[in-house]
């Protein structure tokens, strides 16, 4: 894990140029979008990407790492929140997890299918993450039904804020370049938690992205010792 303290626009500019090399090489990618602070990030990427991705965006998948649970187009829900933001994929592709508006089994299951479709003809798989105060990521909270031992895709699951809808630790496993974004005073304390990594994954699921093969984490707090400037 590497910890990258620059700005947004590098950690923009870094998820954009993975995702361009990936199409450039004729890959299948997938990309696994967050909501919240990483909105705005997403949003001028997508941008990037279209500009320089030609005809070969239609290699690119879109999906979400997380949802809330709702009606289409709800005000909590994290793809609503990517349109309003003027996130548009051009010629990728683009799923809405809630699009058909079901009950919550039925729509977790449609979104298990789409996210197992989706990572199995992916070549490169993107996953792009934001931190809570807690420590969590993705809809994966602490002491969360998500956290237990579970080989499933997806779940879904009714907790203190939403009800949640995200992809589990054995999926986003799959991952092969991480992007963890975490600006703000307010990041400090559980960036130094994860650069520590002393904390159960049931209490700090953030530690789980140890176990992906390369994640940067771009940050305005603390920078990995061999990247610090003499």
């Amino acid at each position: 894990m590497r910890f990258v303290r620059d700005n947004q626009a590098a950690a923009t500019r870094a998820i954009a140029d993975t995702i361009l090399d990936g199409l450039r090489t004729h890959k299948r990618v997938l990309w696994l979008v967050s909501g919240g602070s990483n909105i705005a990030i997403e949003k001028e990427a997508m941008d990037l990407i279209r500009e320089h991705a030609g005809d070969r965006i239609s290699g690119l998948a879109i999906l979400p790492i997380d949802e809330r649970y709702g009606q289409p187009g709800h005000a909590d829900s994290n793809s609503q929140a990517l349109r309003e933001a003027g996130f548009d994929p051009g010629g990728a592709t683009w799923i809405d997890v809630l699009m058909h508006n079901l009950p919550l089994e039925e729509t977790v299951s449609f979104y298990t299918s789409v996210a197992g479709a989706a990572l199995s003809n992916a070549s490169l798989i993107v996953g792009q993450f934001g931190m809570g105060s807690d420590g969590h990521i993705a809809g994966i909270k602490p002491d969360s039904p998500a956290v237990e031992p579970d080989a499933s895709t997806v779940t879904g699951y009714k907790w203190d804020d939403y009800i949640r809808m995200t992809l589990m630790p054995e999926a986003l496993k799959q991952i092969t370049s991480g992007f963890l974004i975490a600006y703000g005073a307010d990041k400090k304390k559980p960036l130094t938690r994860l650069q520590n990594n002393k904390v159960a994954f049931k209490k700090f699921p953030a530690v789980l992205l140890y176990d992906l093969p390369n994640v940067s984490v771009y940050n305005d707090q603390i920078e990995s010792e061999g990247t610090k400037k003499k």
